[in-house]
């Protein structure tokens, strides 16, 4: 068996054939003891046997226990090299993870743009009309509106699952900084300021437009990329979960019932609160 290095998974360690494993939560303190034990002799097992006797999350360390074999067998392996980092006591040293891409820098949102959706000549002016109003009067008017008009089929884009809204509420954002941008509120002028600042850049600089483009078209480009890399890992998963032999398995351990079984009297399940309350 190779060396595991210091920082492996403890998902990626394959017991021997016929060996219980336990649950996760175990088998981080499993292999926590496992490496205690290694460094600091089997008089730390009895010291801890001792301890938690009454805790059931050390029940392997009982030879009665089904997942005392998998501890035994994990304190060889540590005690011959093969350990993790959990068991060396180095769990908190979190590997660096692989730095992702960042690409190019994501360009400034287009706030006069929307995507059309299809939609009549007719609904698209009501729409208009009634986000122009909305963004003069107020949210108010839209919710006062929403409530008159409940069974008139031409204001159904004012409820939040229309497939409209979302079009509809893009065009009060456009209207709302036009008109802000106009002189309406006390913002006005500032808006406008940075409005004529940046027209005056496209004038300053030729290429200037030119060069948001190219910045756009290559962030676009790489979100592109990351999307089509994404589908094709999950497109991977899926054909090496379809080649697994799923009639291949091992029977680890066979429970029988009797007729004492069926007349015993067990707890009832252990509800949810009591759950939460147990890992807090």
């Amino acid at each position: 068996m190779a060396p595991l290095a210091a920082n492996g998974e403890l998902e990626d360690i394959k017991a021997p054939q016929g060996v219980v494993l336990p649950p996760k939560e175990i088998k981080a303190i499993l292999e926590k003891t496992a490496g205690y034990v290694a460094r600091n002799g089997i008089v730390f097992e009895d010291r801890i046997r001792e301890k938690e006797k009454h805790n059931p999350k050390f029940s392997f360390l009982s030879t009665n226990d089904s997942y005392n074999a998998y501890y035994l067998w994990r304190l060889s392996e540590i005690k011959e090299g093969r350990g993790t980092a959990v068991a060396a006591g180095r769990a908190g040293e979190v590997p660096a993870e692989e730095e992702k891409p960042k690409g190019p820098p994501e360009p400034p949102e287009l706030h006069f743009s929307a995507r059309m959706p299809n939609i009549s000549a007719q609904d698209l002016e009501v729409v208009r009309l009634t986000a122009l109003f909305v963004a003069k009067n107020g949210r108010q008017f839209m919710t006062t509106l929403s409530q008159r008009e409940t069974g008139n089929y031409q204001f159904d884009f004012l409820r939040p699952n229309h497939s409209l809204h979302n079009f509809f509420q893009r065009l009060i954002d456009q209207y709302t900084a036009l008109l802000r941008a106009g002189g309406m509120d006390g913002e006005g002028g500032k808006l406008q300021q940075e409005r004529i600042r940046e027209l005056q850049a496209n004038v300053d600089d030729k290429f200037n437009v030119l060069g948001r483009a190219k910045q756009r078209a290559e962030w676009f480009k790489f979100q592109d990329e990351q999307k089509a890399k994404k589908e094709e890992e999950i497109e991977k998963e899926k054909m090496n979960y379809a080649q697994i032999d799923w009639h291949d398995f091992v029977v680890v351990e066979t429970v029988e019932f009797n007729e004492a079984d069926d007349a015993m009297h067990l707890p009832p399940p252990t509800s949810l609160s009591e759950l939460q309350y147990a890992n807090t």
